[in-house]
C-alpha cells in the first residue's frame, strides 16, 4: 500500500512539473494516462492547482472530456496579496479548495462556469508605489493605479458574461504618518464601477480605507486637502445621479464617504489609529482631530 502511495505521489510530482512547462507530455506518460479510467483522471486532477489542472485538460482530448466538469462545483473565488489565500472554493463543501496564482485571476474567472462570488482582500498595499509602473497582478496595484483593482481583475471580460451575485473589493492601507505618503481620495475603482458595473446583474462593493498610526498637528493641511478631494468627488458623483453620504467623527479622527448607484456601492475612509476603540481597556479620550463647524 505504501508503495502505491509513493508511486502516485511521484506521478503527481512528475505531471505537475511537465504540465507547468508545457501542455505536451512525454509518450510514456501519455500512454499511462490514456489507460486510466475517467474517474481516476478526476482523482489525479483534484490534487492539482488551477493552472496545472487546466494544462492537464489540454494534454489530450480524452482527458479534456473526462475533466469537462472539473470546475463546475466551485462557486467562490478568494483573491489576496497573500498567495496562500488565493483559492477557488466550493461553498457547499463538495470539493476541496484549489489554489491559483493571483496573476492568473482573469483567466481563472473565465474557466469557472458557476462562479457566483468574488472576494478580493488587499492588506499589504504600498501606497507610495508609482501607479504608472507595469501591473502583473493585483498585488502590483494601488488605489491610484489607472483603472483601479477592478480593471486589472476583470480585464476584458464583459460584465454581462459573468454569472456573479456579488463582487467585493476590500483595500486596507496602513501608514505611520501623513508625512510618509501623499494621500488623496482614490477615484479609479469608483470610476470603473460607475462606468461599467452600475447596470450589471450582480452587486459590486468596494471599500478602501487608510489608517494613519500617528496623529500630528502638522497633518492639518494634508488632511484638509484629502477631505476637500472627497467632497469634490461626492459633488461630481451626485451630479451623475448617485446617492452620496459623508460622515466625519471629530472625536475619533474618522472621515468616511459613500457613493451608491445601481448595483455599485463604494466607500472610502480615512482614520487615525484609535486605542480607545482597538484597546477597550485604555480609558483615554482622543483629542479633536477635525475642526468642529
Amino acid at each position: 500500500m505504501q508503495q502505491k502511495i509513493t508511486i502516485r505521489r511521484r506521478f503527481f510530482a512528475d505531471f505537475k512539473m511537465n504540465a507547468s512547462a508545457s501542455t505536451s507530455l512525454p509518450p510514456k506518460a501519455c500512454a499511462t494516462l490514456m489507460s486510466l479510467p475517467g474517474e481516476l483522471l478526476a482523482v489525479i486532477d483534484s490534487f492539482l492547482p488551477c493552472e496545472d489542472s487546466h494544462n492537464f485538460k489540454m494534454t489530450a482530448e480524452r482527458i479534456s472530456l473526462a475533466l469537462r466538469n472539473n470546475f463546475q462545483l466551485f462557486d467562490k473565488m478568494n483573491l489576496s496579496d497573500d498567495p496562500a489565500e488565493c483559492r477557488m472554493i466550493d461553498s457547499r463543501g463538495r470539493a476541496p479548495s484549489r489554489p491559483f496564482c493571483a496573476q492568473n485571476a482573469a483567466r481563472i474567472i473565465s474557466i469557472m462556469p458557476n462562479l457566483e462570488e468574488i472576494t478580493v482582500i488587499m492588506k499589504d498595499v504600498s501606497i507610495n508605489r508609482n501607479p504608472h509602473l507595469p501591473v502583473y497582478s493585483l498585488a502590483d496595484c494601488t488605489p491610484y493605479t489607472p483603472g483601479g483593482y477592478l480593471l486589472h481583475l476583470l480585464g476584458s471580460i464583459p460584465p454581462a458574461q459573468l454569472s456573479l451575485r456579488q463582487l467585493s473589493l476590500h483595500v486596507d492601507v496602513m501608514i505611520e504618518t501623513l508625512n510618509d505618503a501623499v494621500i488623496f481620495c482614490p477615484y479609479e475603482d469608483l470610476k470603473f464601477a460607475l462606468d461599467h458595473l452600475t447596470n450589471a446583474n450582480f452587486n459590486t462593493f468596494v471599500q478602501i480605507s487608510v489608517c494613519c498610526a500617528q496623529f500630528k498637528a502638522s497633518d492639518e493641511n494634508a488632511r484638509n486637502l484629502l477631505i476637500a478631494g472627497m467632497q469634490h468627488i461626492l459633488k461630481h458623483t451626485d451630479a451623475m445621479g448617485a446617492k452620496t453620504d459623508f460622515v466625519a467623527e471629530p472625536c475619533e479622527g474618522y472621515v468616511d464617504m459613500t457613493v451608491e448607484k445601481g448595483a455599485v456601492e463604494y466607500s472610502f475612509a480615512f482614520f487615525y489609529y484609535n486605542p480607545t476603540i482597538c484597546e477597550p481597556s485604555v480609558d483615554e479620550d482622543l483629542p479633536f482631530m477635525f475642526p468642529l463647524e
